[in-house]
């Protein structure tokens, strides 16, 4: 009977009056300022959640969860050695390759590369860890010994589908004239692109028989890519891997060749949470002043109510649930405009380019091609449980100020 009756007392002080209309512009500027508070904060870690996810996706795709790198010249016997692997516990899939760095040219125009030989079950089952064939057909490397080449490096090098580029080896060739580089010309079979602005600038796959031959690495591939079930599961198989690889080779994680991206995202995440939950800090303490307000203007109404028997703990209980109603509308708001703002970040994005004719996700200068958003559960229900809490303190001290009037001070000159 008494929570109802404090609770009816605080929903009239809720409503607008004719002469509380200071007091209710207040309450609403204290939802809007928490409301956005709450959206910017949900947003801006999603859309770097989103960055997060993206970027790791797609160097990994690219890298692997592993890498064995061979001491010498390469694996001789790479087949049996990844049919081995394969049957780690764990392993997803294990890809023996070759990788050189090289110059590319086309007519005039020269560009750096790093040229790619795969499996042929990568081309033929679409397995290179593309995002987008933009043009033609990987699968044809394989008959026609072409190349697979980024969108990128090939808008650079003014290269189309069916156009023969000239691949530069740093290996020399002796002949009888002395050392020579060797070059030879590749018919571009498709254009892709990766998703990483720096892998579709550089990235040139080719079939590993004819890379091998190229870069003269005889029957033996010099790297094997290893993915896992679970990336994240990692130690046990990279330690049986070693195991198995022992003096031949060297095997890095993706944690340690990724190890600079990953600290910096997660410290870049948790300064962003500190510095974005100011924004609530600040938005609470509309809640404070409007609250005193109310206070001052209701006090006659407080010290009626004590004189009729209500404690002040009732009334403490009272002003404590108008601070958190107003603050509880504002994080109910503020979740749905994270949700909208969320759900259309594409377009928001272009909305914003096209008014003011900037580019704001360049992907020579954020890595990846594509702004993304992903919502993290468990970093909502923190960013509500501190706006919640927030909204209790900022009640707590009008309430307090409440409780302690003393009817007596007030109800003298009424």
């Amino acid at each position: 009977m008494s929570l109802s009756l404090e609770w009816s007392i605080a929903r009239r002080y809720l409503s607008s009056r004719k002469h509380d209309h200071f007091i209710s512009l207040t309450a609403i500027l204290s939802v809007t300022s928490i409301a956005l508070g709450v959206a910017a904060l949900i947003a801006v870690m999603s859309v770097m959640n989103g960055f997060r996810a993206e970027l790791l996706d797609k160097i990994l795709g690219y890298q692997g969860h592993m890498l064995v790198n061979s001491y010498g010249e390469g694996f001789a016997d790479y087949g049996t050695l990844s049919d081995e692997l394969a049957r780690i516990d764990g392993v997803k899939s294990v890809t023996p390759f070759t990788e050189n760095q090289v110059m590319v040219t086309r007519g005039d125009v020269a560009r750096g590369a790093i040229v790619r030989g795969y499996p042929h079950d990568l081309f033929t089952e679409g397995r290179l860890n593309i995002k987008n064939v933009i043009i033609g057909d990987p699968a044809r490397a394989i008959e026609l010994g072409g190349i697979v080449m980024g969108y990128e490096l090939a808008n650079r090098l003014g290269a189309r589908l069916g156009d023969e580029v000239t691949i530069v080896s740093p290996r020399s060739v002796d002949t009888p004239f002395g050392s020579q580089l060797r070059y030879l010309a590749f018919p571009v079979v498709a254009i892709v692109e990766l998703g990483i602005y720096q892998y579709d600038q550089a990235f040139i796959g080719m079939p590993i028989e004819d890379a091998q031959l190229f870069f003269k690495y005889g029957d033996s591939a010099p790297l094997i890519d290893i993915r896992l079930h679970d990336p994240q599961r990692i130690r046990a198989p990279l330690d049986a891997v070693q195991t198995r690889v022992g003096n031949l080779g060297l095997v890095r994680s993706w944690q340690q060749f990724n190890q600079v991206y990953v600290n910096a995202l997660q410290t870049e995440r948790v300064a962003m949470f500190l510095i974005l939950s100011i924004i609530i800090v600040v938005a609470v303490f509309n809640i404070a002043s409007s609250l005193f307000m109310l206070v001052k203007e209701k006090s006659s109404d407080i010290a009626i109510l004590k004189t009729m028997g209500l404690s002040a703990n009732a009334v403490m209980r009272i002003f404590v649930m108008v601070g958190l109603s107003v603050g509880m509308a504002g994080i109910l708001a503020g979740c749905v405009l994270a949700a909208l703002i969320v759900g259309n970040i594409d377009e928001i994005k272009t909305a914003i380019e096209t008014l003011l004719g900037l580019d704001l996700w360049d992907p020579s200068v954020r890595l990846i091609t594509e702004l993304k958003a992903k919502v993290d559960p468990t970093e909502v229900g923190l960013t509500v449980a501190l706006a919640t809490f927030l909204s209790f303190i900022a009640a707590l001290l009008p309430a307090r100020r409440a409780a302690t009037i003393d009817p007596v001070e007030v109800l003298r000159y009424e």
